[in-house]
């Protein structure tokens, strides 16, 4: 696998597991709350994204109208009642998707069709429509299918330097004994490939076996299974250290196709790729980036005449950097757009029943987190780009999750920043 497929391979992985965990959380109530349907909702949307980005368009069909079923049941104090339906629905969902990922792990092109599925999940949206009074959920406005364009993946320029000893100092040292063994690329990919297929396995057995003592397969078992993932993935993390180059390159194909599909010019400027990362941690910091940048060029970026008027370049501009600061790693998004409208934002937070205290005692500073909450947009109408009100609760649950800070600041008509740090 190239670094891109690579990459799109292990943060899908990740993404099943999240959703395994997720219809665990309810175990024992005879329905799913708003928490499970949100953590799913937010691992379907960035699987809908990752897939339309790599053009594996039956992947992200598949994707798309398990969304618009996740969307119905989106609400305060909604819930779902019929767990097993709902449950059988995920689990042939990601029973596709992993089918599909693992030919890419042989070198073959996932083409599998999805259409049993579709219809299973298009038919519980008009009954959950149906007993909910018919209410028609906002669809985007069909789109002539454009010709595919191959992906192309720019390799890093970023290699590692042999150690040079300086006069007077004794390399073997400052290497504190510790024996280094050399193994060749074929091998490590043999090695990764194996701890991620353990990582899956164990993560099905976890879920198939809650509840269950049957005496095939003992507590006890998959606690030590548990223990060698463990030691395992540590060995994988020293193994898979990596730089943000393929990250770069995939978000220059998401402004491009963006650009091209908007109708606005748009350039992405990236420093520091070649910073160093735990590709656990580059996986999670890639599905943040993806919908930070759709954001910018979506909401915050104005079309070229408006631009034009307000006397900026036709051509919007999103700078995106790699650092590291005081130990930590930090990443910031800029871009010269609109900024966000806060009237807009604390309007449609009312709107939809999200605003804990008078509106007038809302700061600037809070009015603009109110974006991180599940649920909110300010988009007129649901796209391929915006319009679910899950994408900024994406960002927010992915840094959190890592233990990283997120700051937004933005100025209006002049542009928003989005920093984070990890």
């Amino acid at each position: 696998m190239d670094s891109m497929t690579e990459m799109f391979y292990d943060e899908s992985n990740e993404i099943f597991q999240d959703m395994r965990r997720s219809l665990l959380m309810d175990a024992g109530s005879s329905s799913y709350g708003q928490e499970v349907v949100m953590s799913i909702f937010r691992s379907v949307h960035t699987l809908k994204a990752d897939s339309t980005m790599m053009l594996y368009e039956n992947m992200a069909s598949v994707s798309r109208i398990l969304e618009s079923l996740l969307y119905c049941f989106r609400g305060q104090g909604r819930k779902i009642t019929d767990k097993e339906r709902f449950k059988e629905i995920i689990c042939e969902y990601l029973d596709f998707f992993e089918k599909e990922t693992d030919k890419l792990a042989h070198g073959d092109v996932p083409h599998g069709s999805a259409a049993s599925l579709e219809e299973k999940i298009n038919q519980y949206i008009a009954e959950v429509k149906a007993e909910s009074g018919g209410e028609e959920e906002k669809e985007a406005p069909a789109e002539k299918e454009k010709p595919k364009r191959q992906v192309y993946y720019i390799p890093s320029a970023q290699e590692e330097k042999p150690e040079q000893k300086k006069d007077g100092e004794d390399v073997a040292a400052t290497r504190q004994h510790k024996k280094k063994y050399m193994i060749s690329e074929t091998e490590r990919d043999k090695i990764l490939h194996s701890i991620r297929s353990l990582v899956r396995i164990n993560s099905s057995l976890e879920y198939a076996l809650v509840g269950l003592d049957n005496g095939i397969f003992s507590r006890e078992q998959l606690n030590k299974l548990r223990e060698i993932e463990e030691d395992l993935t540590a060995v994988k993390k020293y193994l898979a250290n990596t730089d943000f180059v393929p990250v770069a390159r995939k978000l220059e194909i998401v402004v491009d196709e963006m650009s091209q599909k908007l109708g606005k010019p748009v350039k992405l400027l990236v420093k520091g790729e070649e910073t160093l990362v735990e590709r656990e941690m580059r996986e999670k910091i890639s599905s943040a980036l993806i919908h930070i940048v759709r954001n910018a060029v979506d909401h915050g970026i104005e079309d070229e005449e408006t631009r034009e008027r307000l006397g900026k370049s036709p051509m919007g501009l999103i700078k995106l950097k790699f650092s590291t600061e005081d130990g930590m790693l930090k990443i910031s998004v800029k871009d010269d757009g609109c900024g966000i409208n806060t009237a807009k934002v604390l309007k449609s937070a009312k709107e939809r029943g999200l605003l804990t205290k008078p509106e007038e005692e809302y700061s600037e500073r809070e009015i603009t987190s109110l974006i991180l909450i599940n649920g909110l947009s300010t988009a007129k109408e649901d796209g391929d780009y915006s319009g679910r009100g899950v994408g900024m609760d994406v960002i927010n649950h992915n840094v959190r999750e890592l233990g990283g800070k997120l700051k937004i600041s933005s100025s209006e008509g002049i542009g928003t920043t989005i920093t984070m740090k990890f």
